[in-house]
């Protein structure tokens, strides 16, 4: 907390540890208390104390636990951060690791090959000849569109959380008018920035009517 303390020279400093913390600052703008990332109830005790008009930066450097790190983002991202704020989780890879406490190893599936197999294509080949020489156009969009197969993937801990937000940022398409699931609603994250160990959101501003 020394750190970013020196770093935003103008800002207040709040830490959350599930150990006793003491740290020496003679500026008085740091801030630490005790307690678990997923007490909601405290995280708003804290948010309306420190900053009851919102966070503008918050940096997860916790568990590590997938579902202990959704809880406290989204209680904190929706309900005690500014628009345009940024978030920043660290150490989302923990997903990958077997002896993680709910990591598990990536083992690619074996169904979802792409592209399709040969003898899926020459069988598009077929009906496209087909429809080219004997029918002859206007033919079926569909006579070479792919099989809808499932990319290779992983569900667990922090990795399965972060494909949360991406789900979050793909909002406005999961609920397009036209093509898909009404009603629609735009995303909550501006930006989602994944790189290796590290995840940044930004909030999204509100529309203006």
């Amino acid at each position: 907390m020394l750190l970013w303390r020196d770093y935003f020279e103008k800002g207040t400093i709040m830490g959350l540890d599930i150990n006793p913390v003491h740290i020496e600052d003679p500026t008085g703008r740091i801030h630490v208390y005790r307690g678990k990332q997923q007490d909601t109830e405290l995280l708003d005790r804290i948010a309306l104390k420190e900053a009851p008009e919102g966070f503008d930066v918050i940096i997860d450097d916790c568990s590590h636990i997938g579902e202990l790190t959704r809880i406290s983002f989204w209680h904190l991202f929706e309900n005690h951060m500014k628009p345009g704020g940024i978030y920043s989780i660290e150490d989302w890879g923990t997903g990958y690791w077997d002896r993680w406490i709910d990591g598990r190893r990536y083992k690619p599936t074996t169904d979802t090959t792409y592209p399709r197999p040969i003898s899926g294509i020459v069988s598009s080949v077929k009906r496209l000849l087909y429809h080219l020489i004997v029918r002859r156009p206007p033919y079926p969009i569909n006579f070479i569109r792919p099989q809808r197969r499932r990319i290779p993937s992983h569900d667990y801990g922090m990795v399965g959380f972060v494909k949360e937000l991406v789900d979050e940022c793909g909002m406005g398409d999961i609920t397009h008018p036209k093509w898909g699931s009404a009603p629609y609603r735009p995303s909550k994250i501006h930006k989602l920035h994944v790189s290796h160990g590290h995840v940044i959101i930004v909030k999204s501003c509100p529309i203006e009517q």
